[in-house]
């Protein structure tokens, strides 16, 4: 079944929210894309009524086989226009999320295939994001380590790309997916880490929104 621009962009939502983690119900998905409730409402009906979509009793949505094919092809196809952008066409790892919004949904199978043989097909995005079928890392929280405890950054996850200026400051704070970070205190609002031996206070938010594995 074809499906819209708009119909992909919820089901990559769907997609991202159950793979991380979070509860996947109209208001959660109305707080990821800023829209309001109604127009979510409506959508997730249409999705529904397209059988792309269940609804349940205590409104959880879930993907159907069809719609999980389909949120996989706009995923990957999303992480590997990242990659692209970053390994080919030498884009800053922070910039690329909008970009590839914006490609993601006319991309061909035949450019999806050229892209994926030029990079070796890539197991992640540059946020650190696996591709689907990719069995993802074990990580935890970088705010869970306890002090002096060090971990390498493992991802960035899809639902906080979209904050703006977030994945910027990371970048002008050392906090890179790859990058070894050590947490050395905690303080209200803020968390000191040392970023490959260098000490910094960072924002406090960046303890549950950066992903490490020891």
């Amino acid at each position: 079944m074809a499906t819209s621009p708009a119909s992909e962009e919820y089901l990559q939502v769907i997609y991202t929210l159950k793979d991380e983690g979070a509860s996947v119900i109209g208001a959660r998905i109305a707080e990821f894309l800023g829209v309001s409730a109604p127009a979510v409402s409506e959508m997730l009906h249409r999705l529904d009524r397209d059988g792309l979509i269940t609804i349940s009793d205590r409104h959880e949505v879930r993907l159907t086989p069809a719609g999980q094919t389909a949120a996989n092809t706009v995923v990957r196809r999303h992480r590997l226009v990242e990659r692209f952008l970053v390994d080919v066409l030498g884009y800053e790892w922070w910039k690329v999320h909008d970009e590839a919004e914006r490609l993601e949904h006319v991309l061909s199978p035949e450019m999806e295939e050229r892209m994926t043989r030029v990079l070796g097909d890539p197991l992640t995005c540059p946020h650190g994001n696996p591709m689907p079928g990719v069995t993802p890392a074990p990580t935890r929280t970088l705010g869970s380590l306890d002090r002096g405890e060090a971990a390498v950054i493992e991802r960035i996850p899809d639902q906080f790309e979209h904050e703006p200026g977030f994945l910027e400051y990371l970048d002008g704070v050392g906090l890179r997916p790859g990058t070894t970070v050590t947490l050395v205190s905690r303080a209200a609002g803020t968390l000191r880490v040392s970023v490959e031996g260098t000490t910094r206070d960072v924002r406090g938010d960046c303890g549950q929104k950066v992903w490490v594995r020891a």
